[in-house]
């Protein structure tokens, strides 16, 4: 059975997700590395600085970092497609972290203040990179590092109008690269929605006959290998049901060709509401044949089912005037189980076999194969 093709927005929902589970582990890395960079060039340049004071700073932005960049994202308890909370909160949690290794950096030297826009500006665009998707989480991050860095310059300079303007134009240029990076990614995901949509059209196509829109004879060819594969494995039996329309020549000649192919529709109509079972397969077989696979059925519960089409059929009369058995229209069935050993074309021949017989002997009846 194919697969339904995903609605837009519900691949739109999963390329998301699936986009800010690797953005979150690539941020996560590149704030780990930094946090390691930070620390040592601490240790580096300011030997004589605190450093349980800047362990205790920057060991909180280690942790979660780490934890991101070994965390999978897409497995979290209660995933729905829909919810992107815990990006939220995790990308909430990085940058609360980051906030105090910058307030460390401020607290051992105001002259920090150049590297600590440094790296907020390094942070927003790194941001803009892996939350680009999802526009909501992106402009609460951006605005949390803003703010900082403006109540941050506000406490510790004197000079405010540049550096806010400069930061403002940034984050202008950002957010513009954002969203033309959105549309793109919006664009894109559409394109492989319509790409899938329009692969399943052919495989629909390829496997369903036009007319009936029941399986064509080589969908049912190749679920017919697969039943048989199986019924190999555990030995379970499987029968198929080969019927022919009785007169069908003399339909057309008679009624003429449309009226023969609202015959074949009804027909295949029936077979859909009397063969219900998921693994079940009804399939236009050839001009006016059809043909059943029966998975998990043996014999006797195959003739009971051509037993039941025949009935049915009957009592939905479907009018035949040239018919030389019935005033209605009638079906000629031949029945066969499958044994061991038995291929595809050998099951089926024995099915025709006996559907010839039928039809050389009495039609509108039921042959099966012992």
């Amino acid at each position: 059975m194919l697969k339904p093709t995903p609605t837009f927005e519900h691949q739109l929902n999963f390329e998301t997700q699936q986009y800010l589970a690797k953005g979150c582990r690539w941020f996560s890395v590149l704030s780990f590395v930094l946090a390691l960079v930070i620390f040592f060039s601490k240790l580096y340049n300011n030997p004589e600085s605190n450093w349980v004071f800047t362990t205790f700073s920057i060991l909180p932005l280690a942790c979660v970092s780490f934890y991101g960049a070994l965390n999978n994202f897409l497995h979290a308890r209660n995933y729905k497609i829909d919810n992107f909370n815990r990006y939220y909160r995790f990308i909430f949690a990085l940058i609360l972290c980051w906030f105090t290794v910058c307030n460390m950096l401020l607290l051992e030297a105001i002259s920090a203040q150049s590297r600590i826009e440094a790296i907020l500006h390094l942070l927003i665009f790194s941001l803009s990179v892996a939350l680009f998707p999802k526009r909501n989480i992106f402009l609460f991050s951006v605005a949390l590092l803003a703010g900082y860095m403006t109540i941050s310059r506000a406490f510790n300079s004197e000079e405010l109008f540049f550096p806010i303007v400069k930061m403002m134009c940034f984050v202008g240029v950002v957010i513009s690269g954002q969203r033309v990076m959105e549309k793109w990614f919006r664009r894109a995901v559409f394109k492989d929605v319509e790409n899938q949509r329009l692969l399943e059209e052919l495989n629909q196509l390829a496997l369903t006959d036009g007319l009936t829109k029941l399986s064509n004879r080589r969908h049912f060819d190749l679920m017919l290998k697969q039943e048989i594969q199986h019924s190999e494995r555990t030995a379970a039996p499987m029968s198929i049901i080969l019927m022919d329309i009785d007169y069908f020549k003399k339909l057309n000649d008679h009624l003429g060709h449309q009226k023969g192919d609202e015959c074949l529709i009804k027909l295949a109509r029936l077979l859909k509401q009397q063969i219900k079972r998921p693994r079940d397969v009804c399939a236009r077989y050839g001009g006016e044949e059809f043909i059943v696979l029966l998975p998990e059925t043996d014999l006797s519960g195959a003739v009971d089912v051509a037993n039941n089409i025949k009935i049915q059929l009957n009592q939905l009369a479907l009018k035949h005037p040239d018919s030389l058995v019935s005033e209605f229209i009638t079906v000629s069935q031949g029945v066969a189980q499958w044994h061991s050993g038995m291929t595809v074309e050998q099951l089926v021949k024995q099915a025709d076999d006996k559907l010839y017989e039928v039809k050389t002997n009495s039609r509108n009846n039921i042959a099966y194969a012992l």
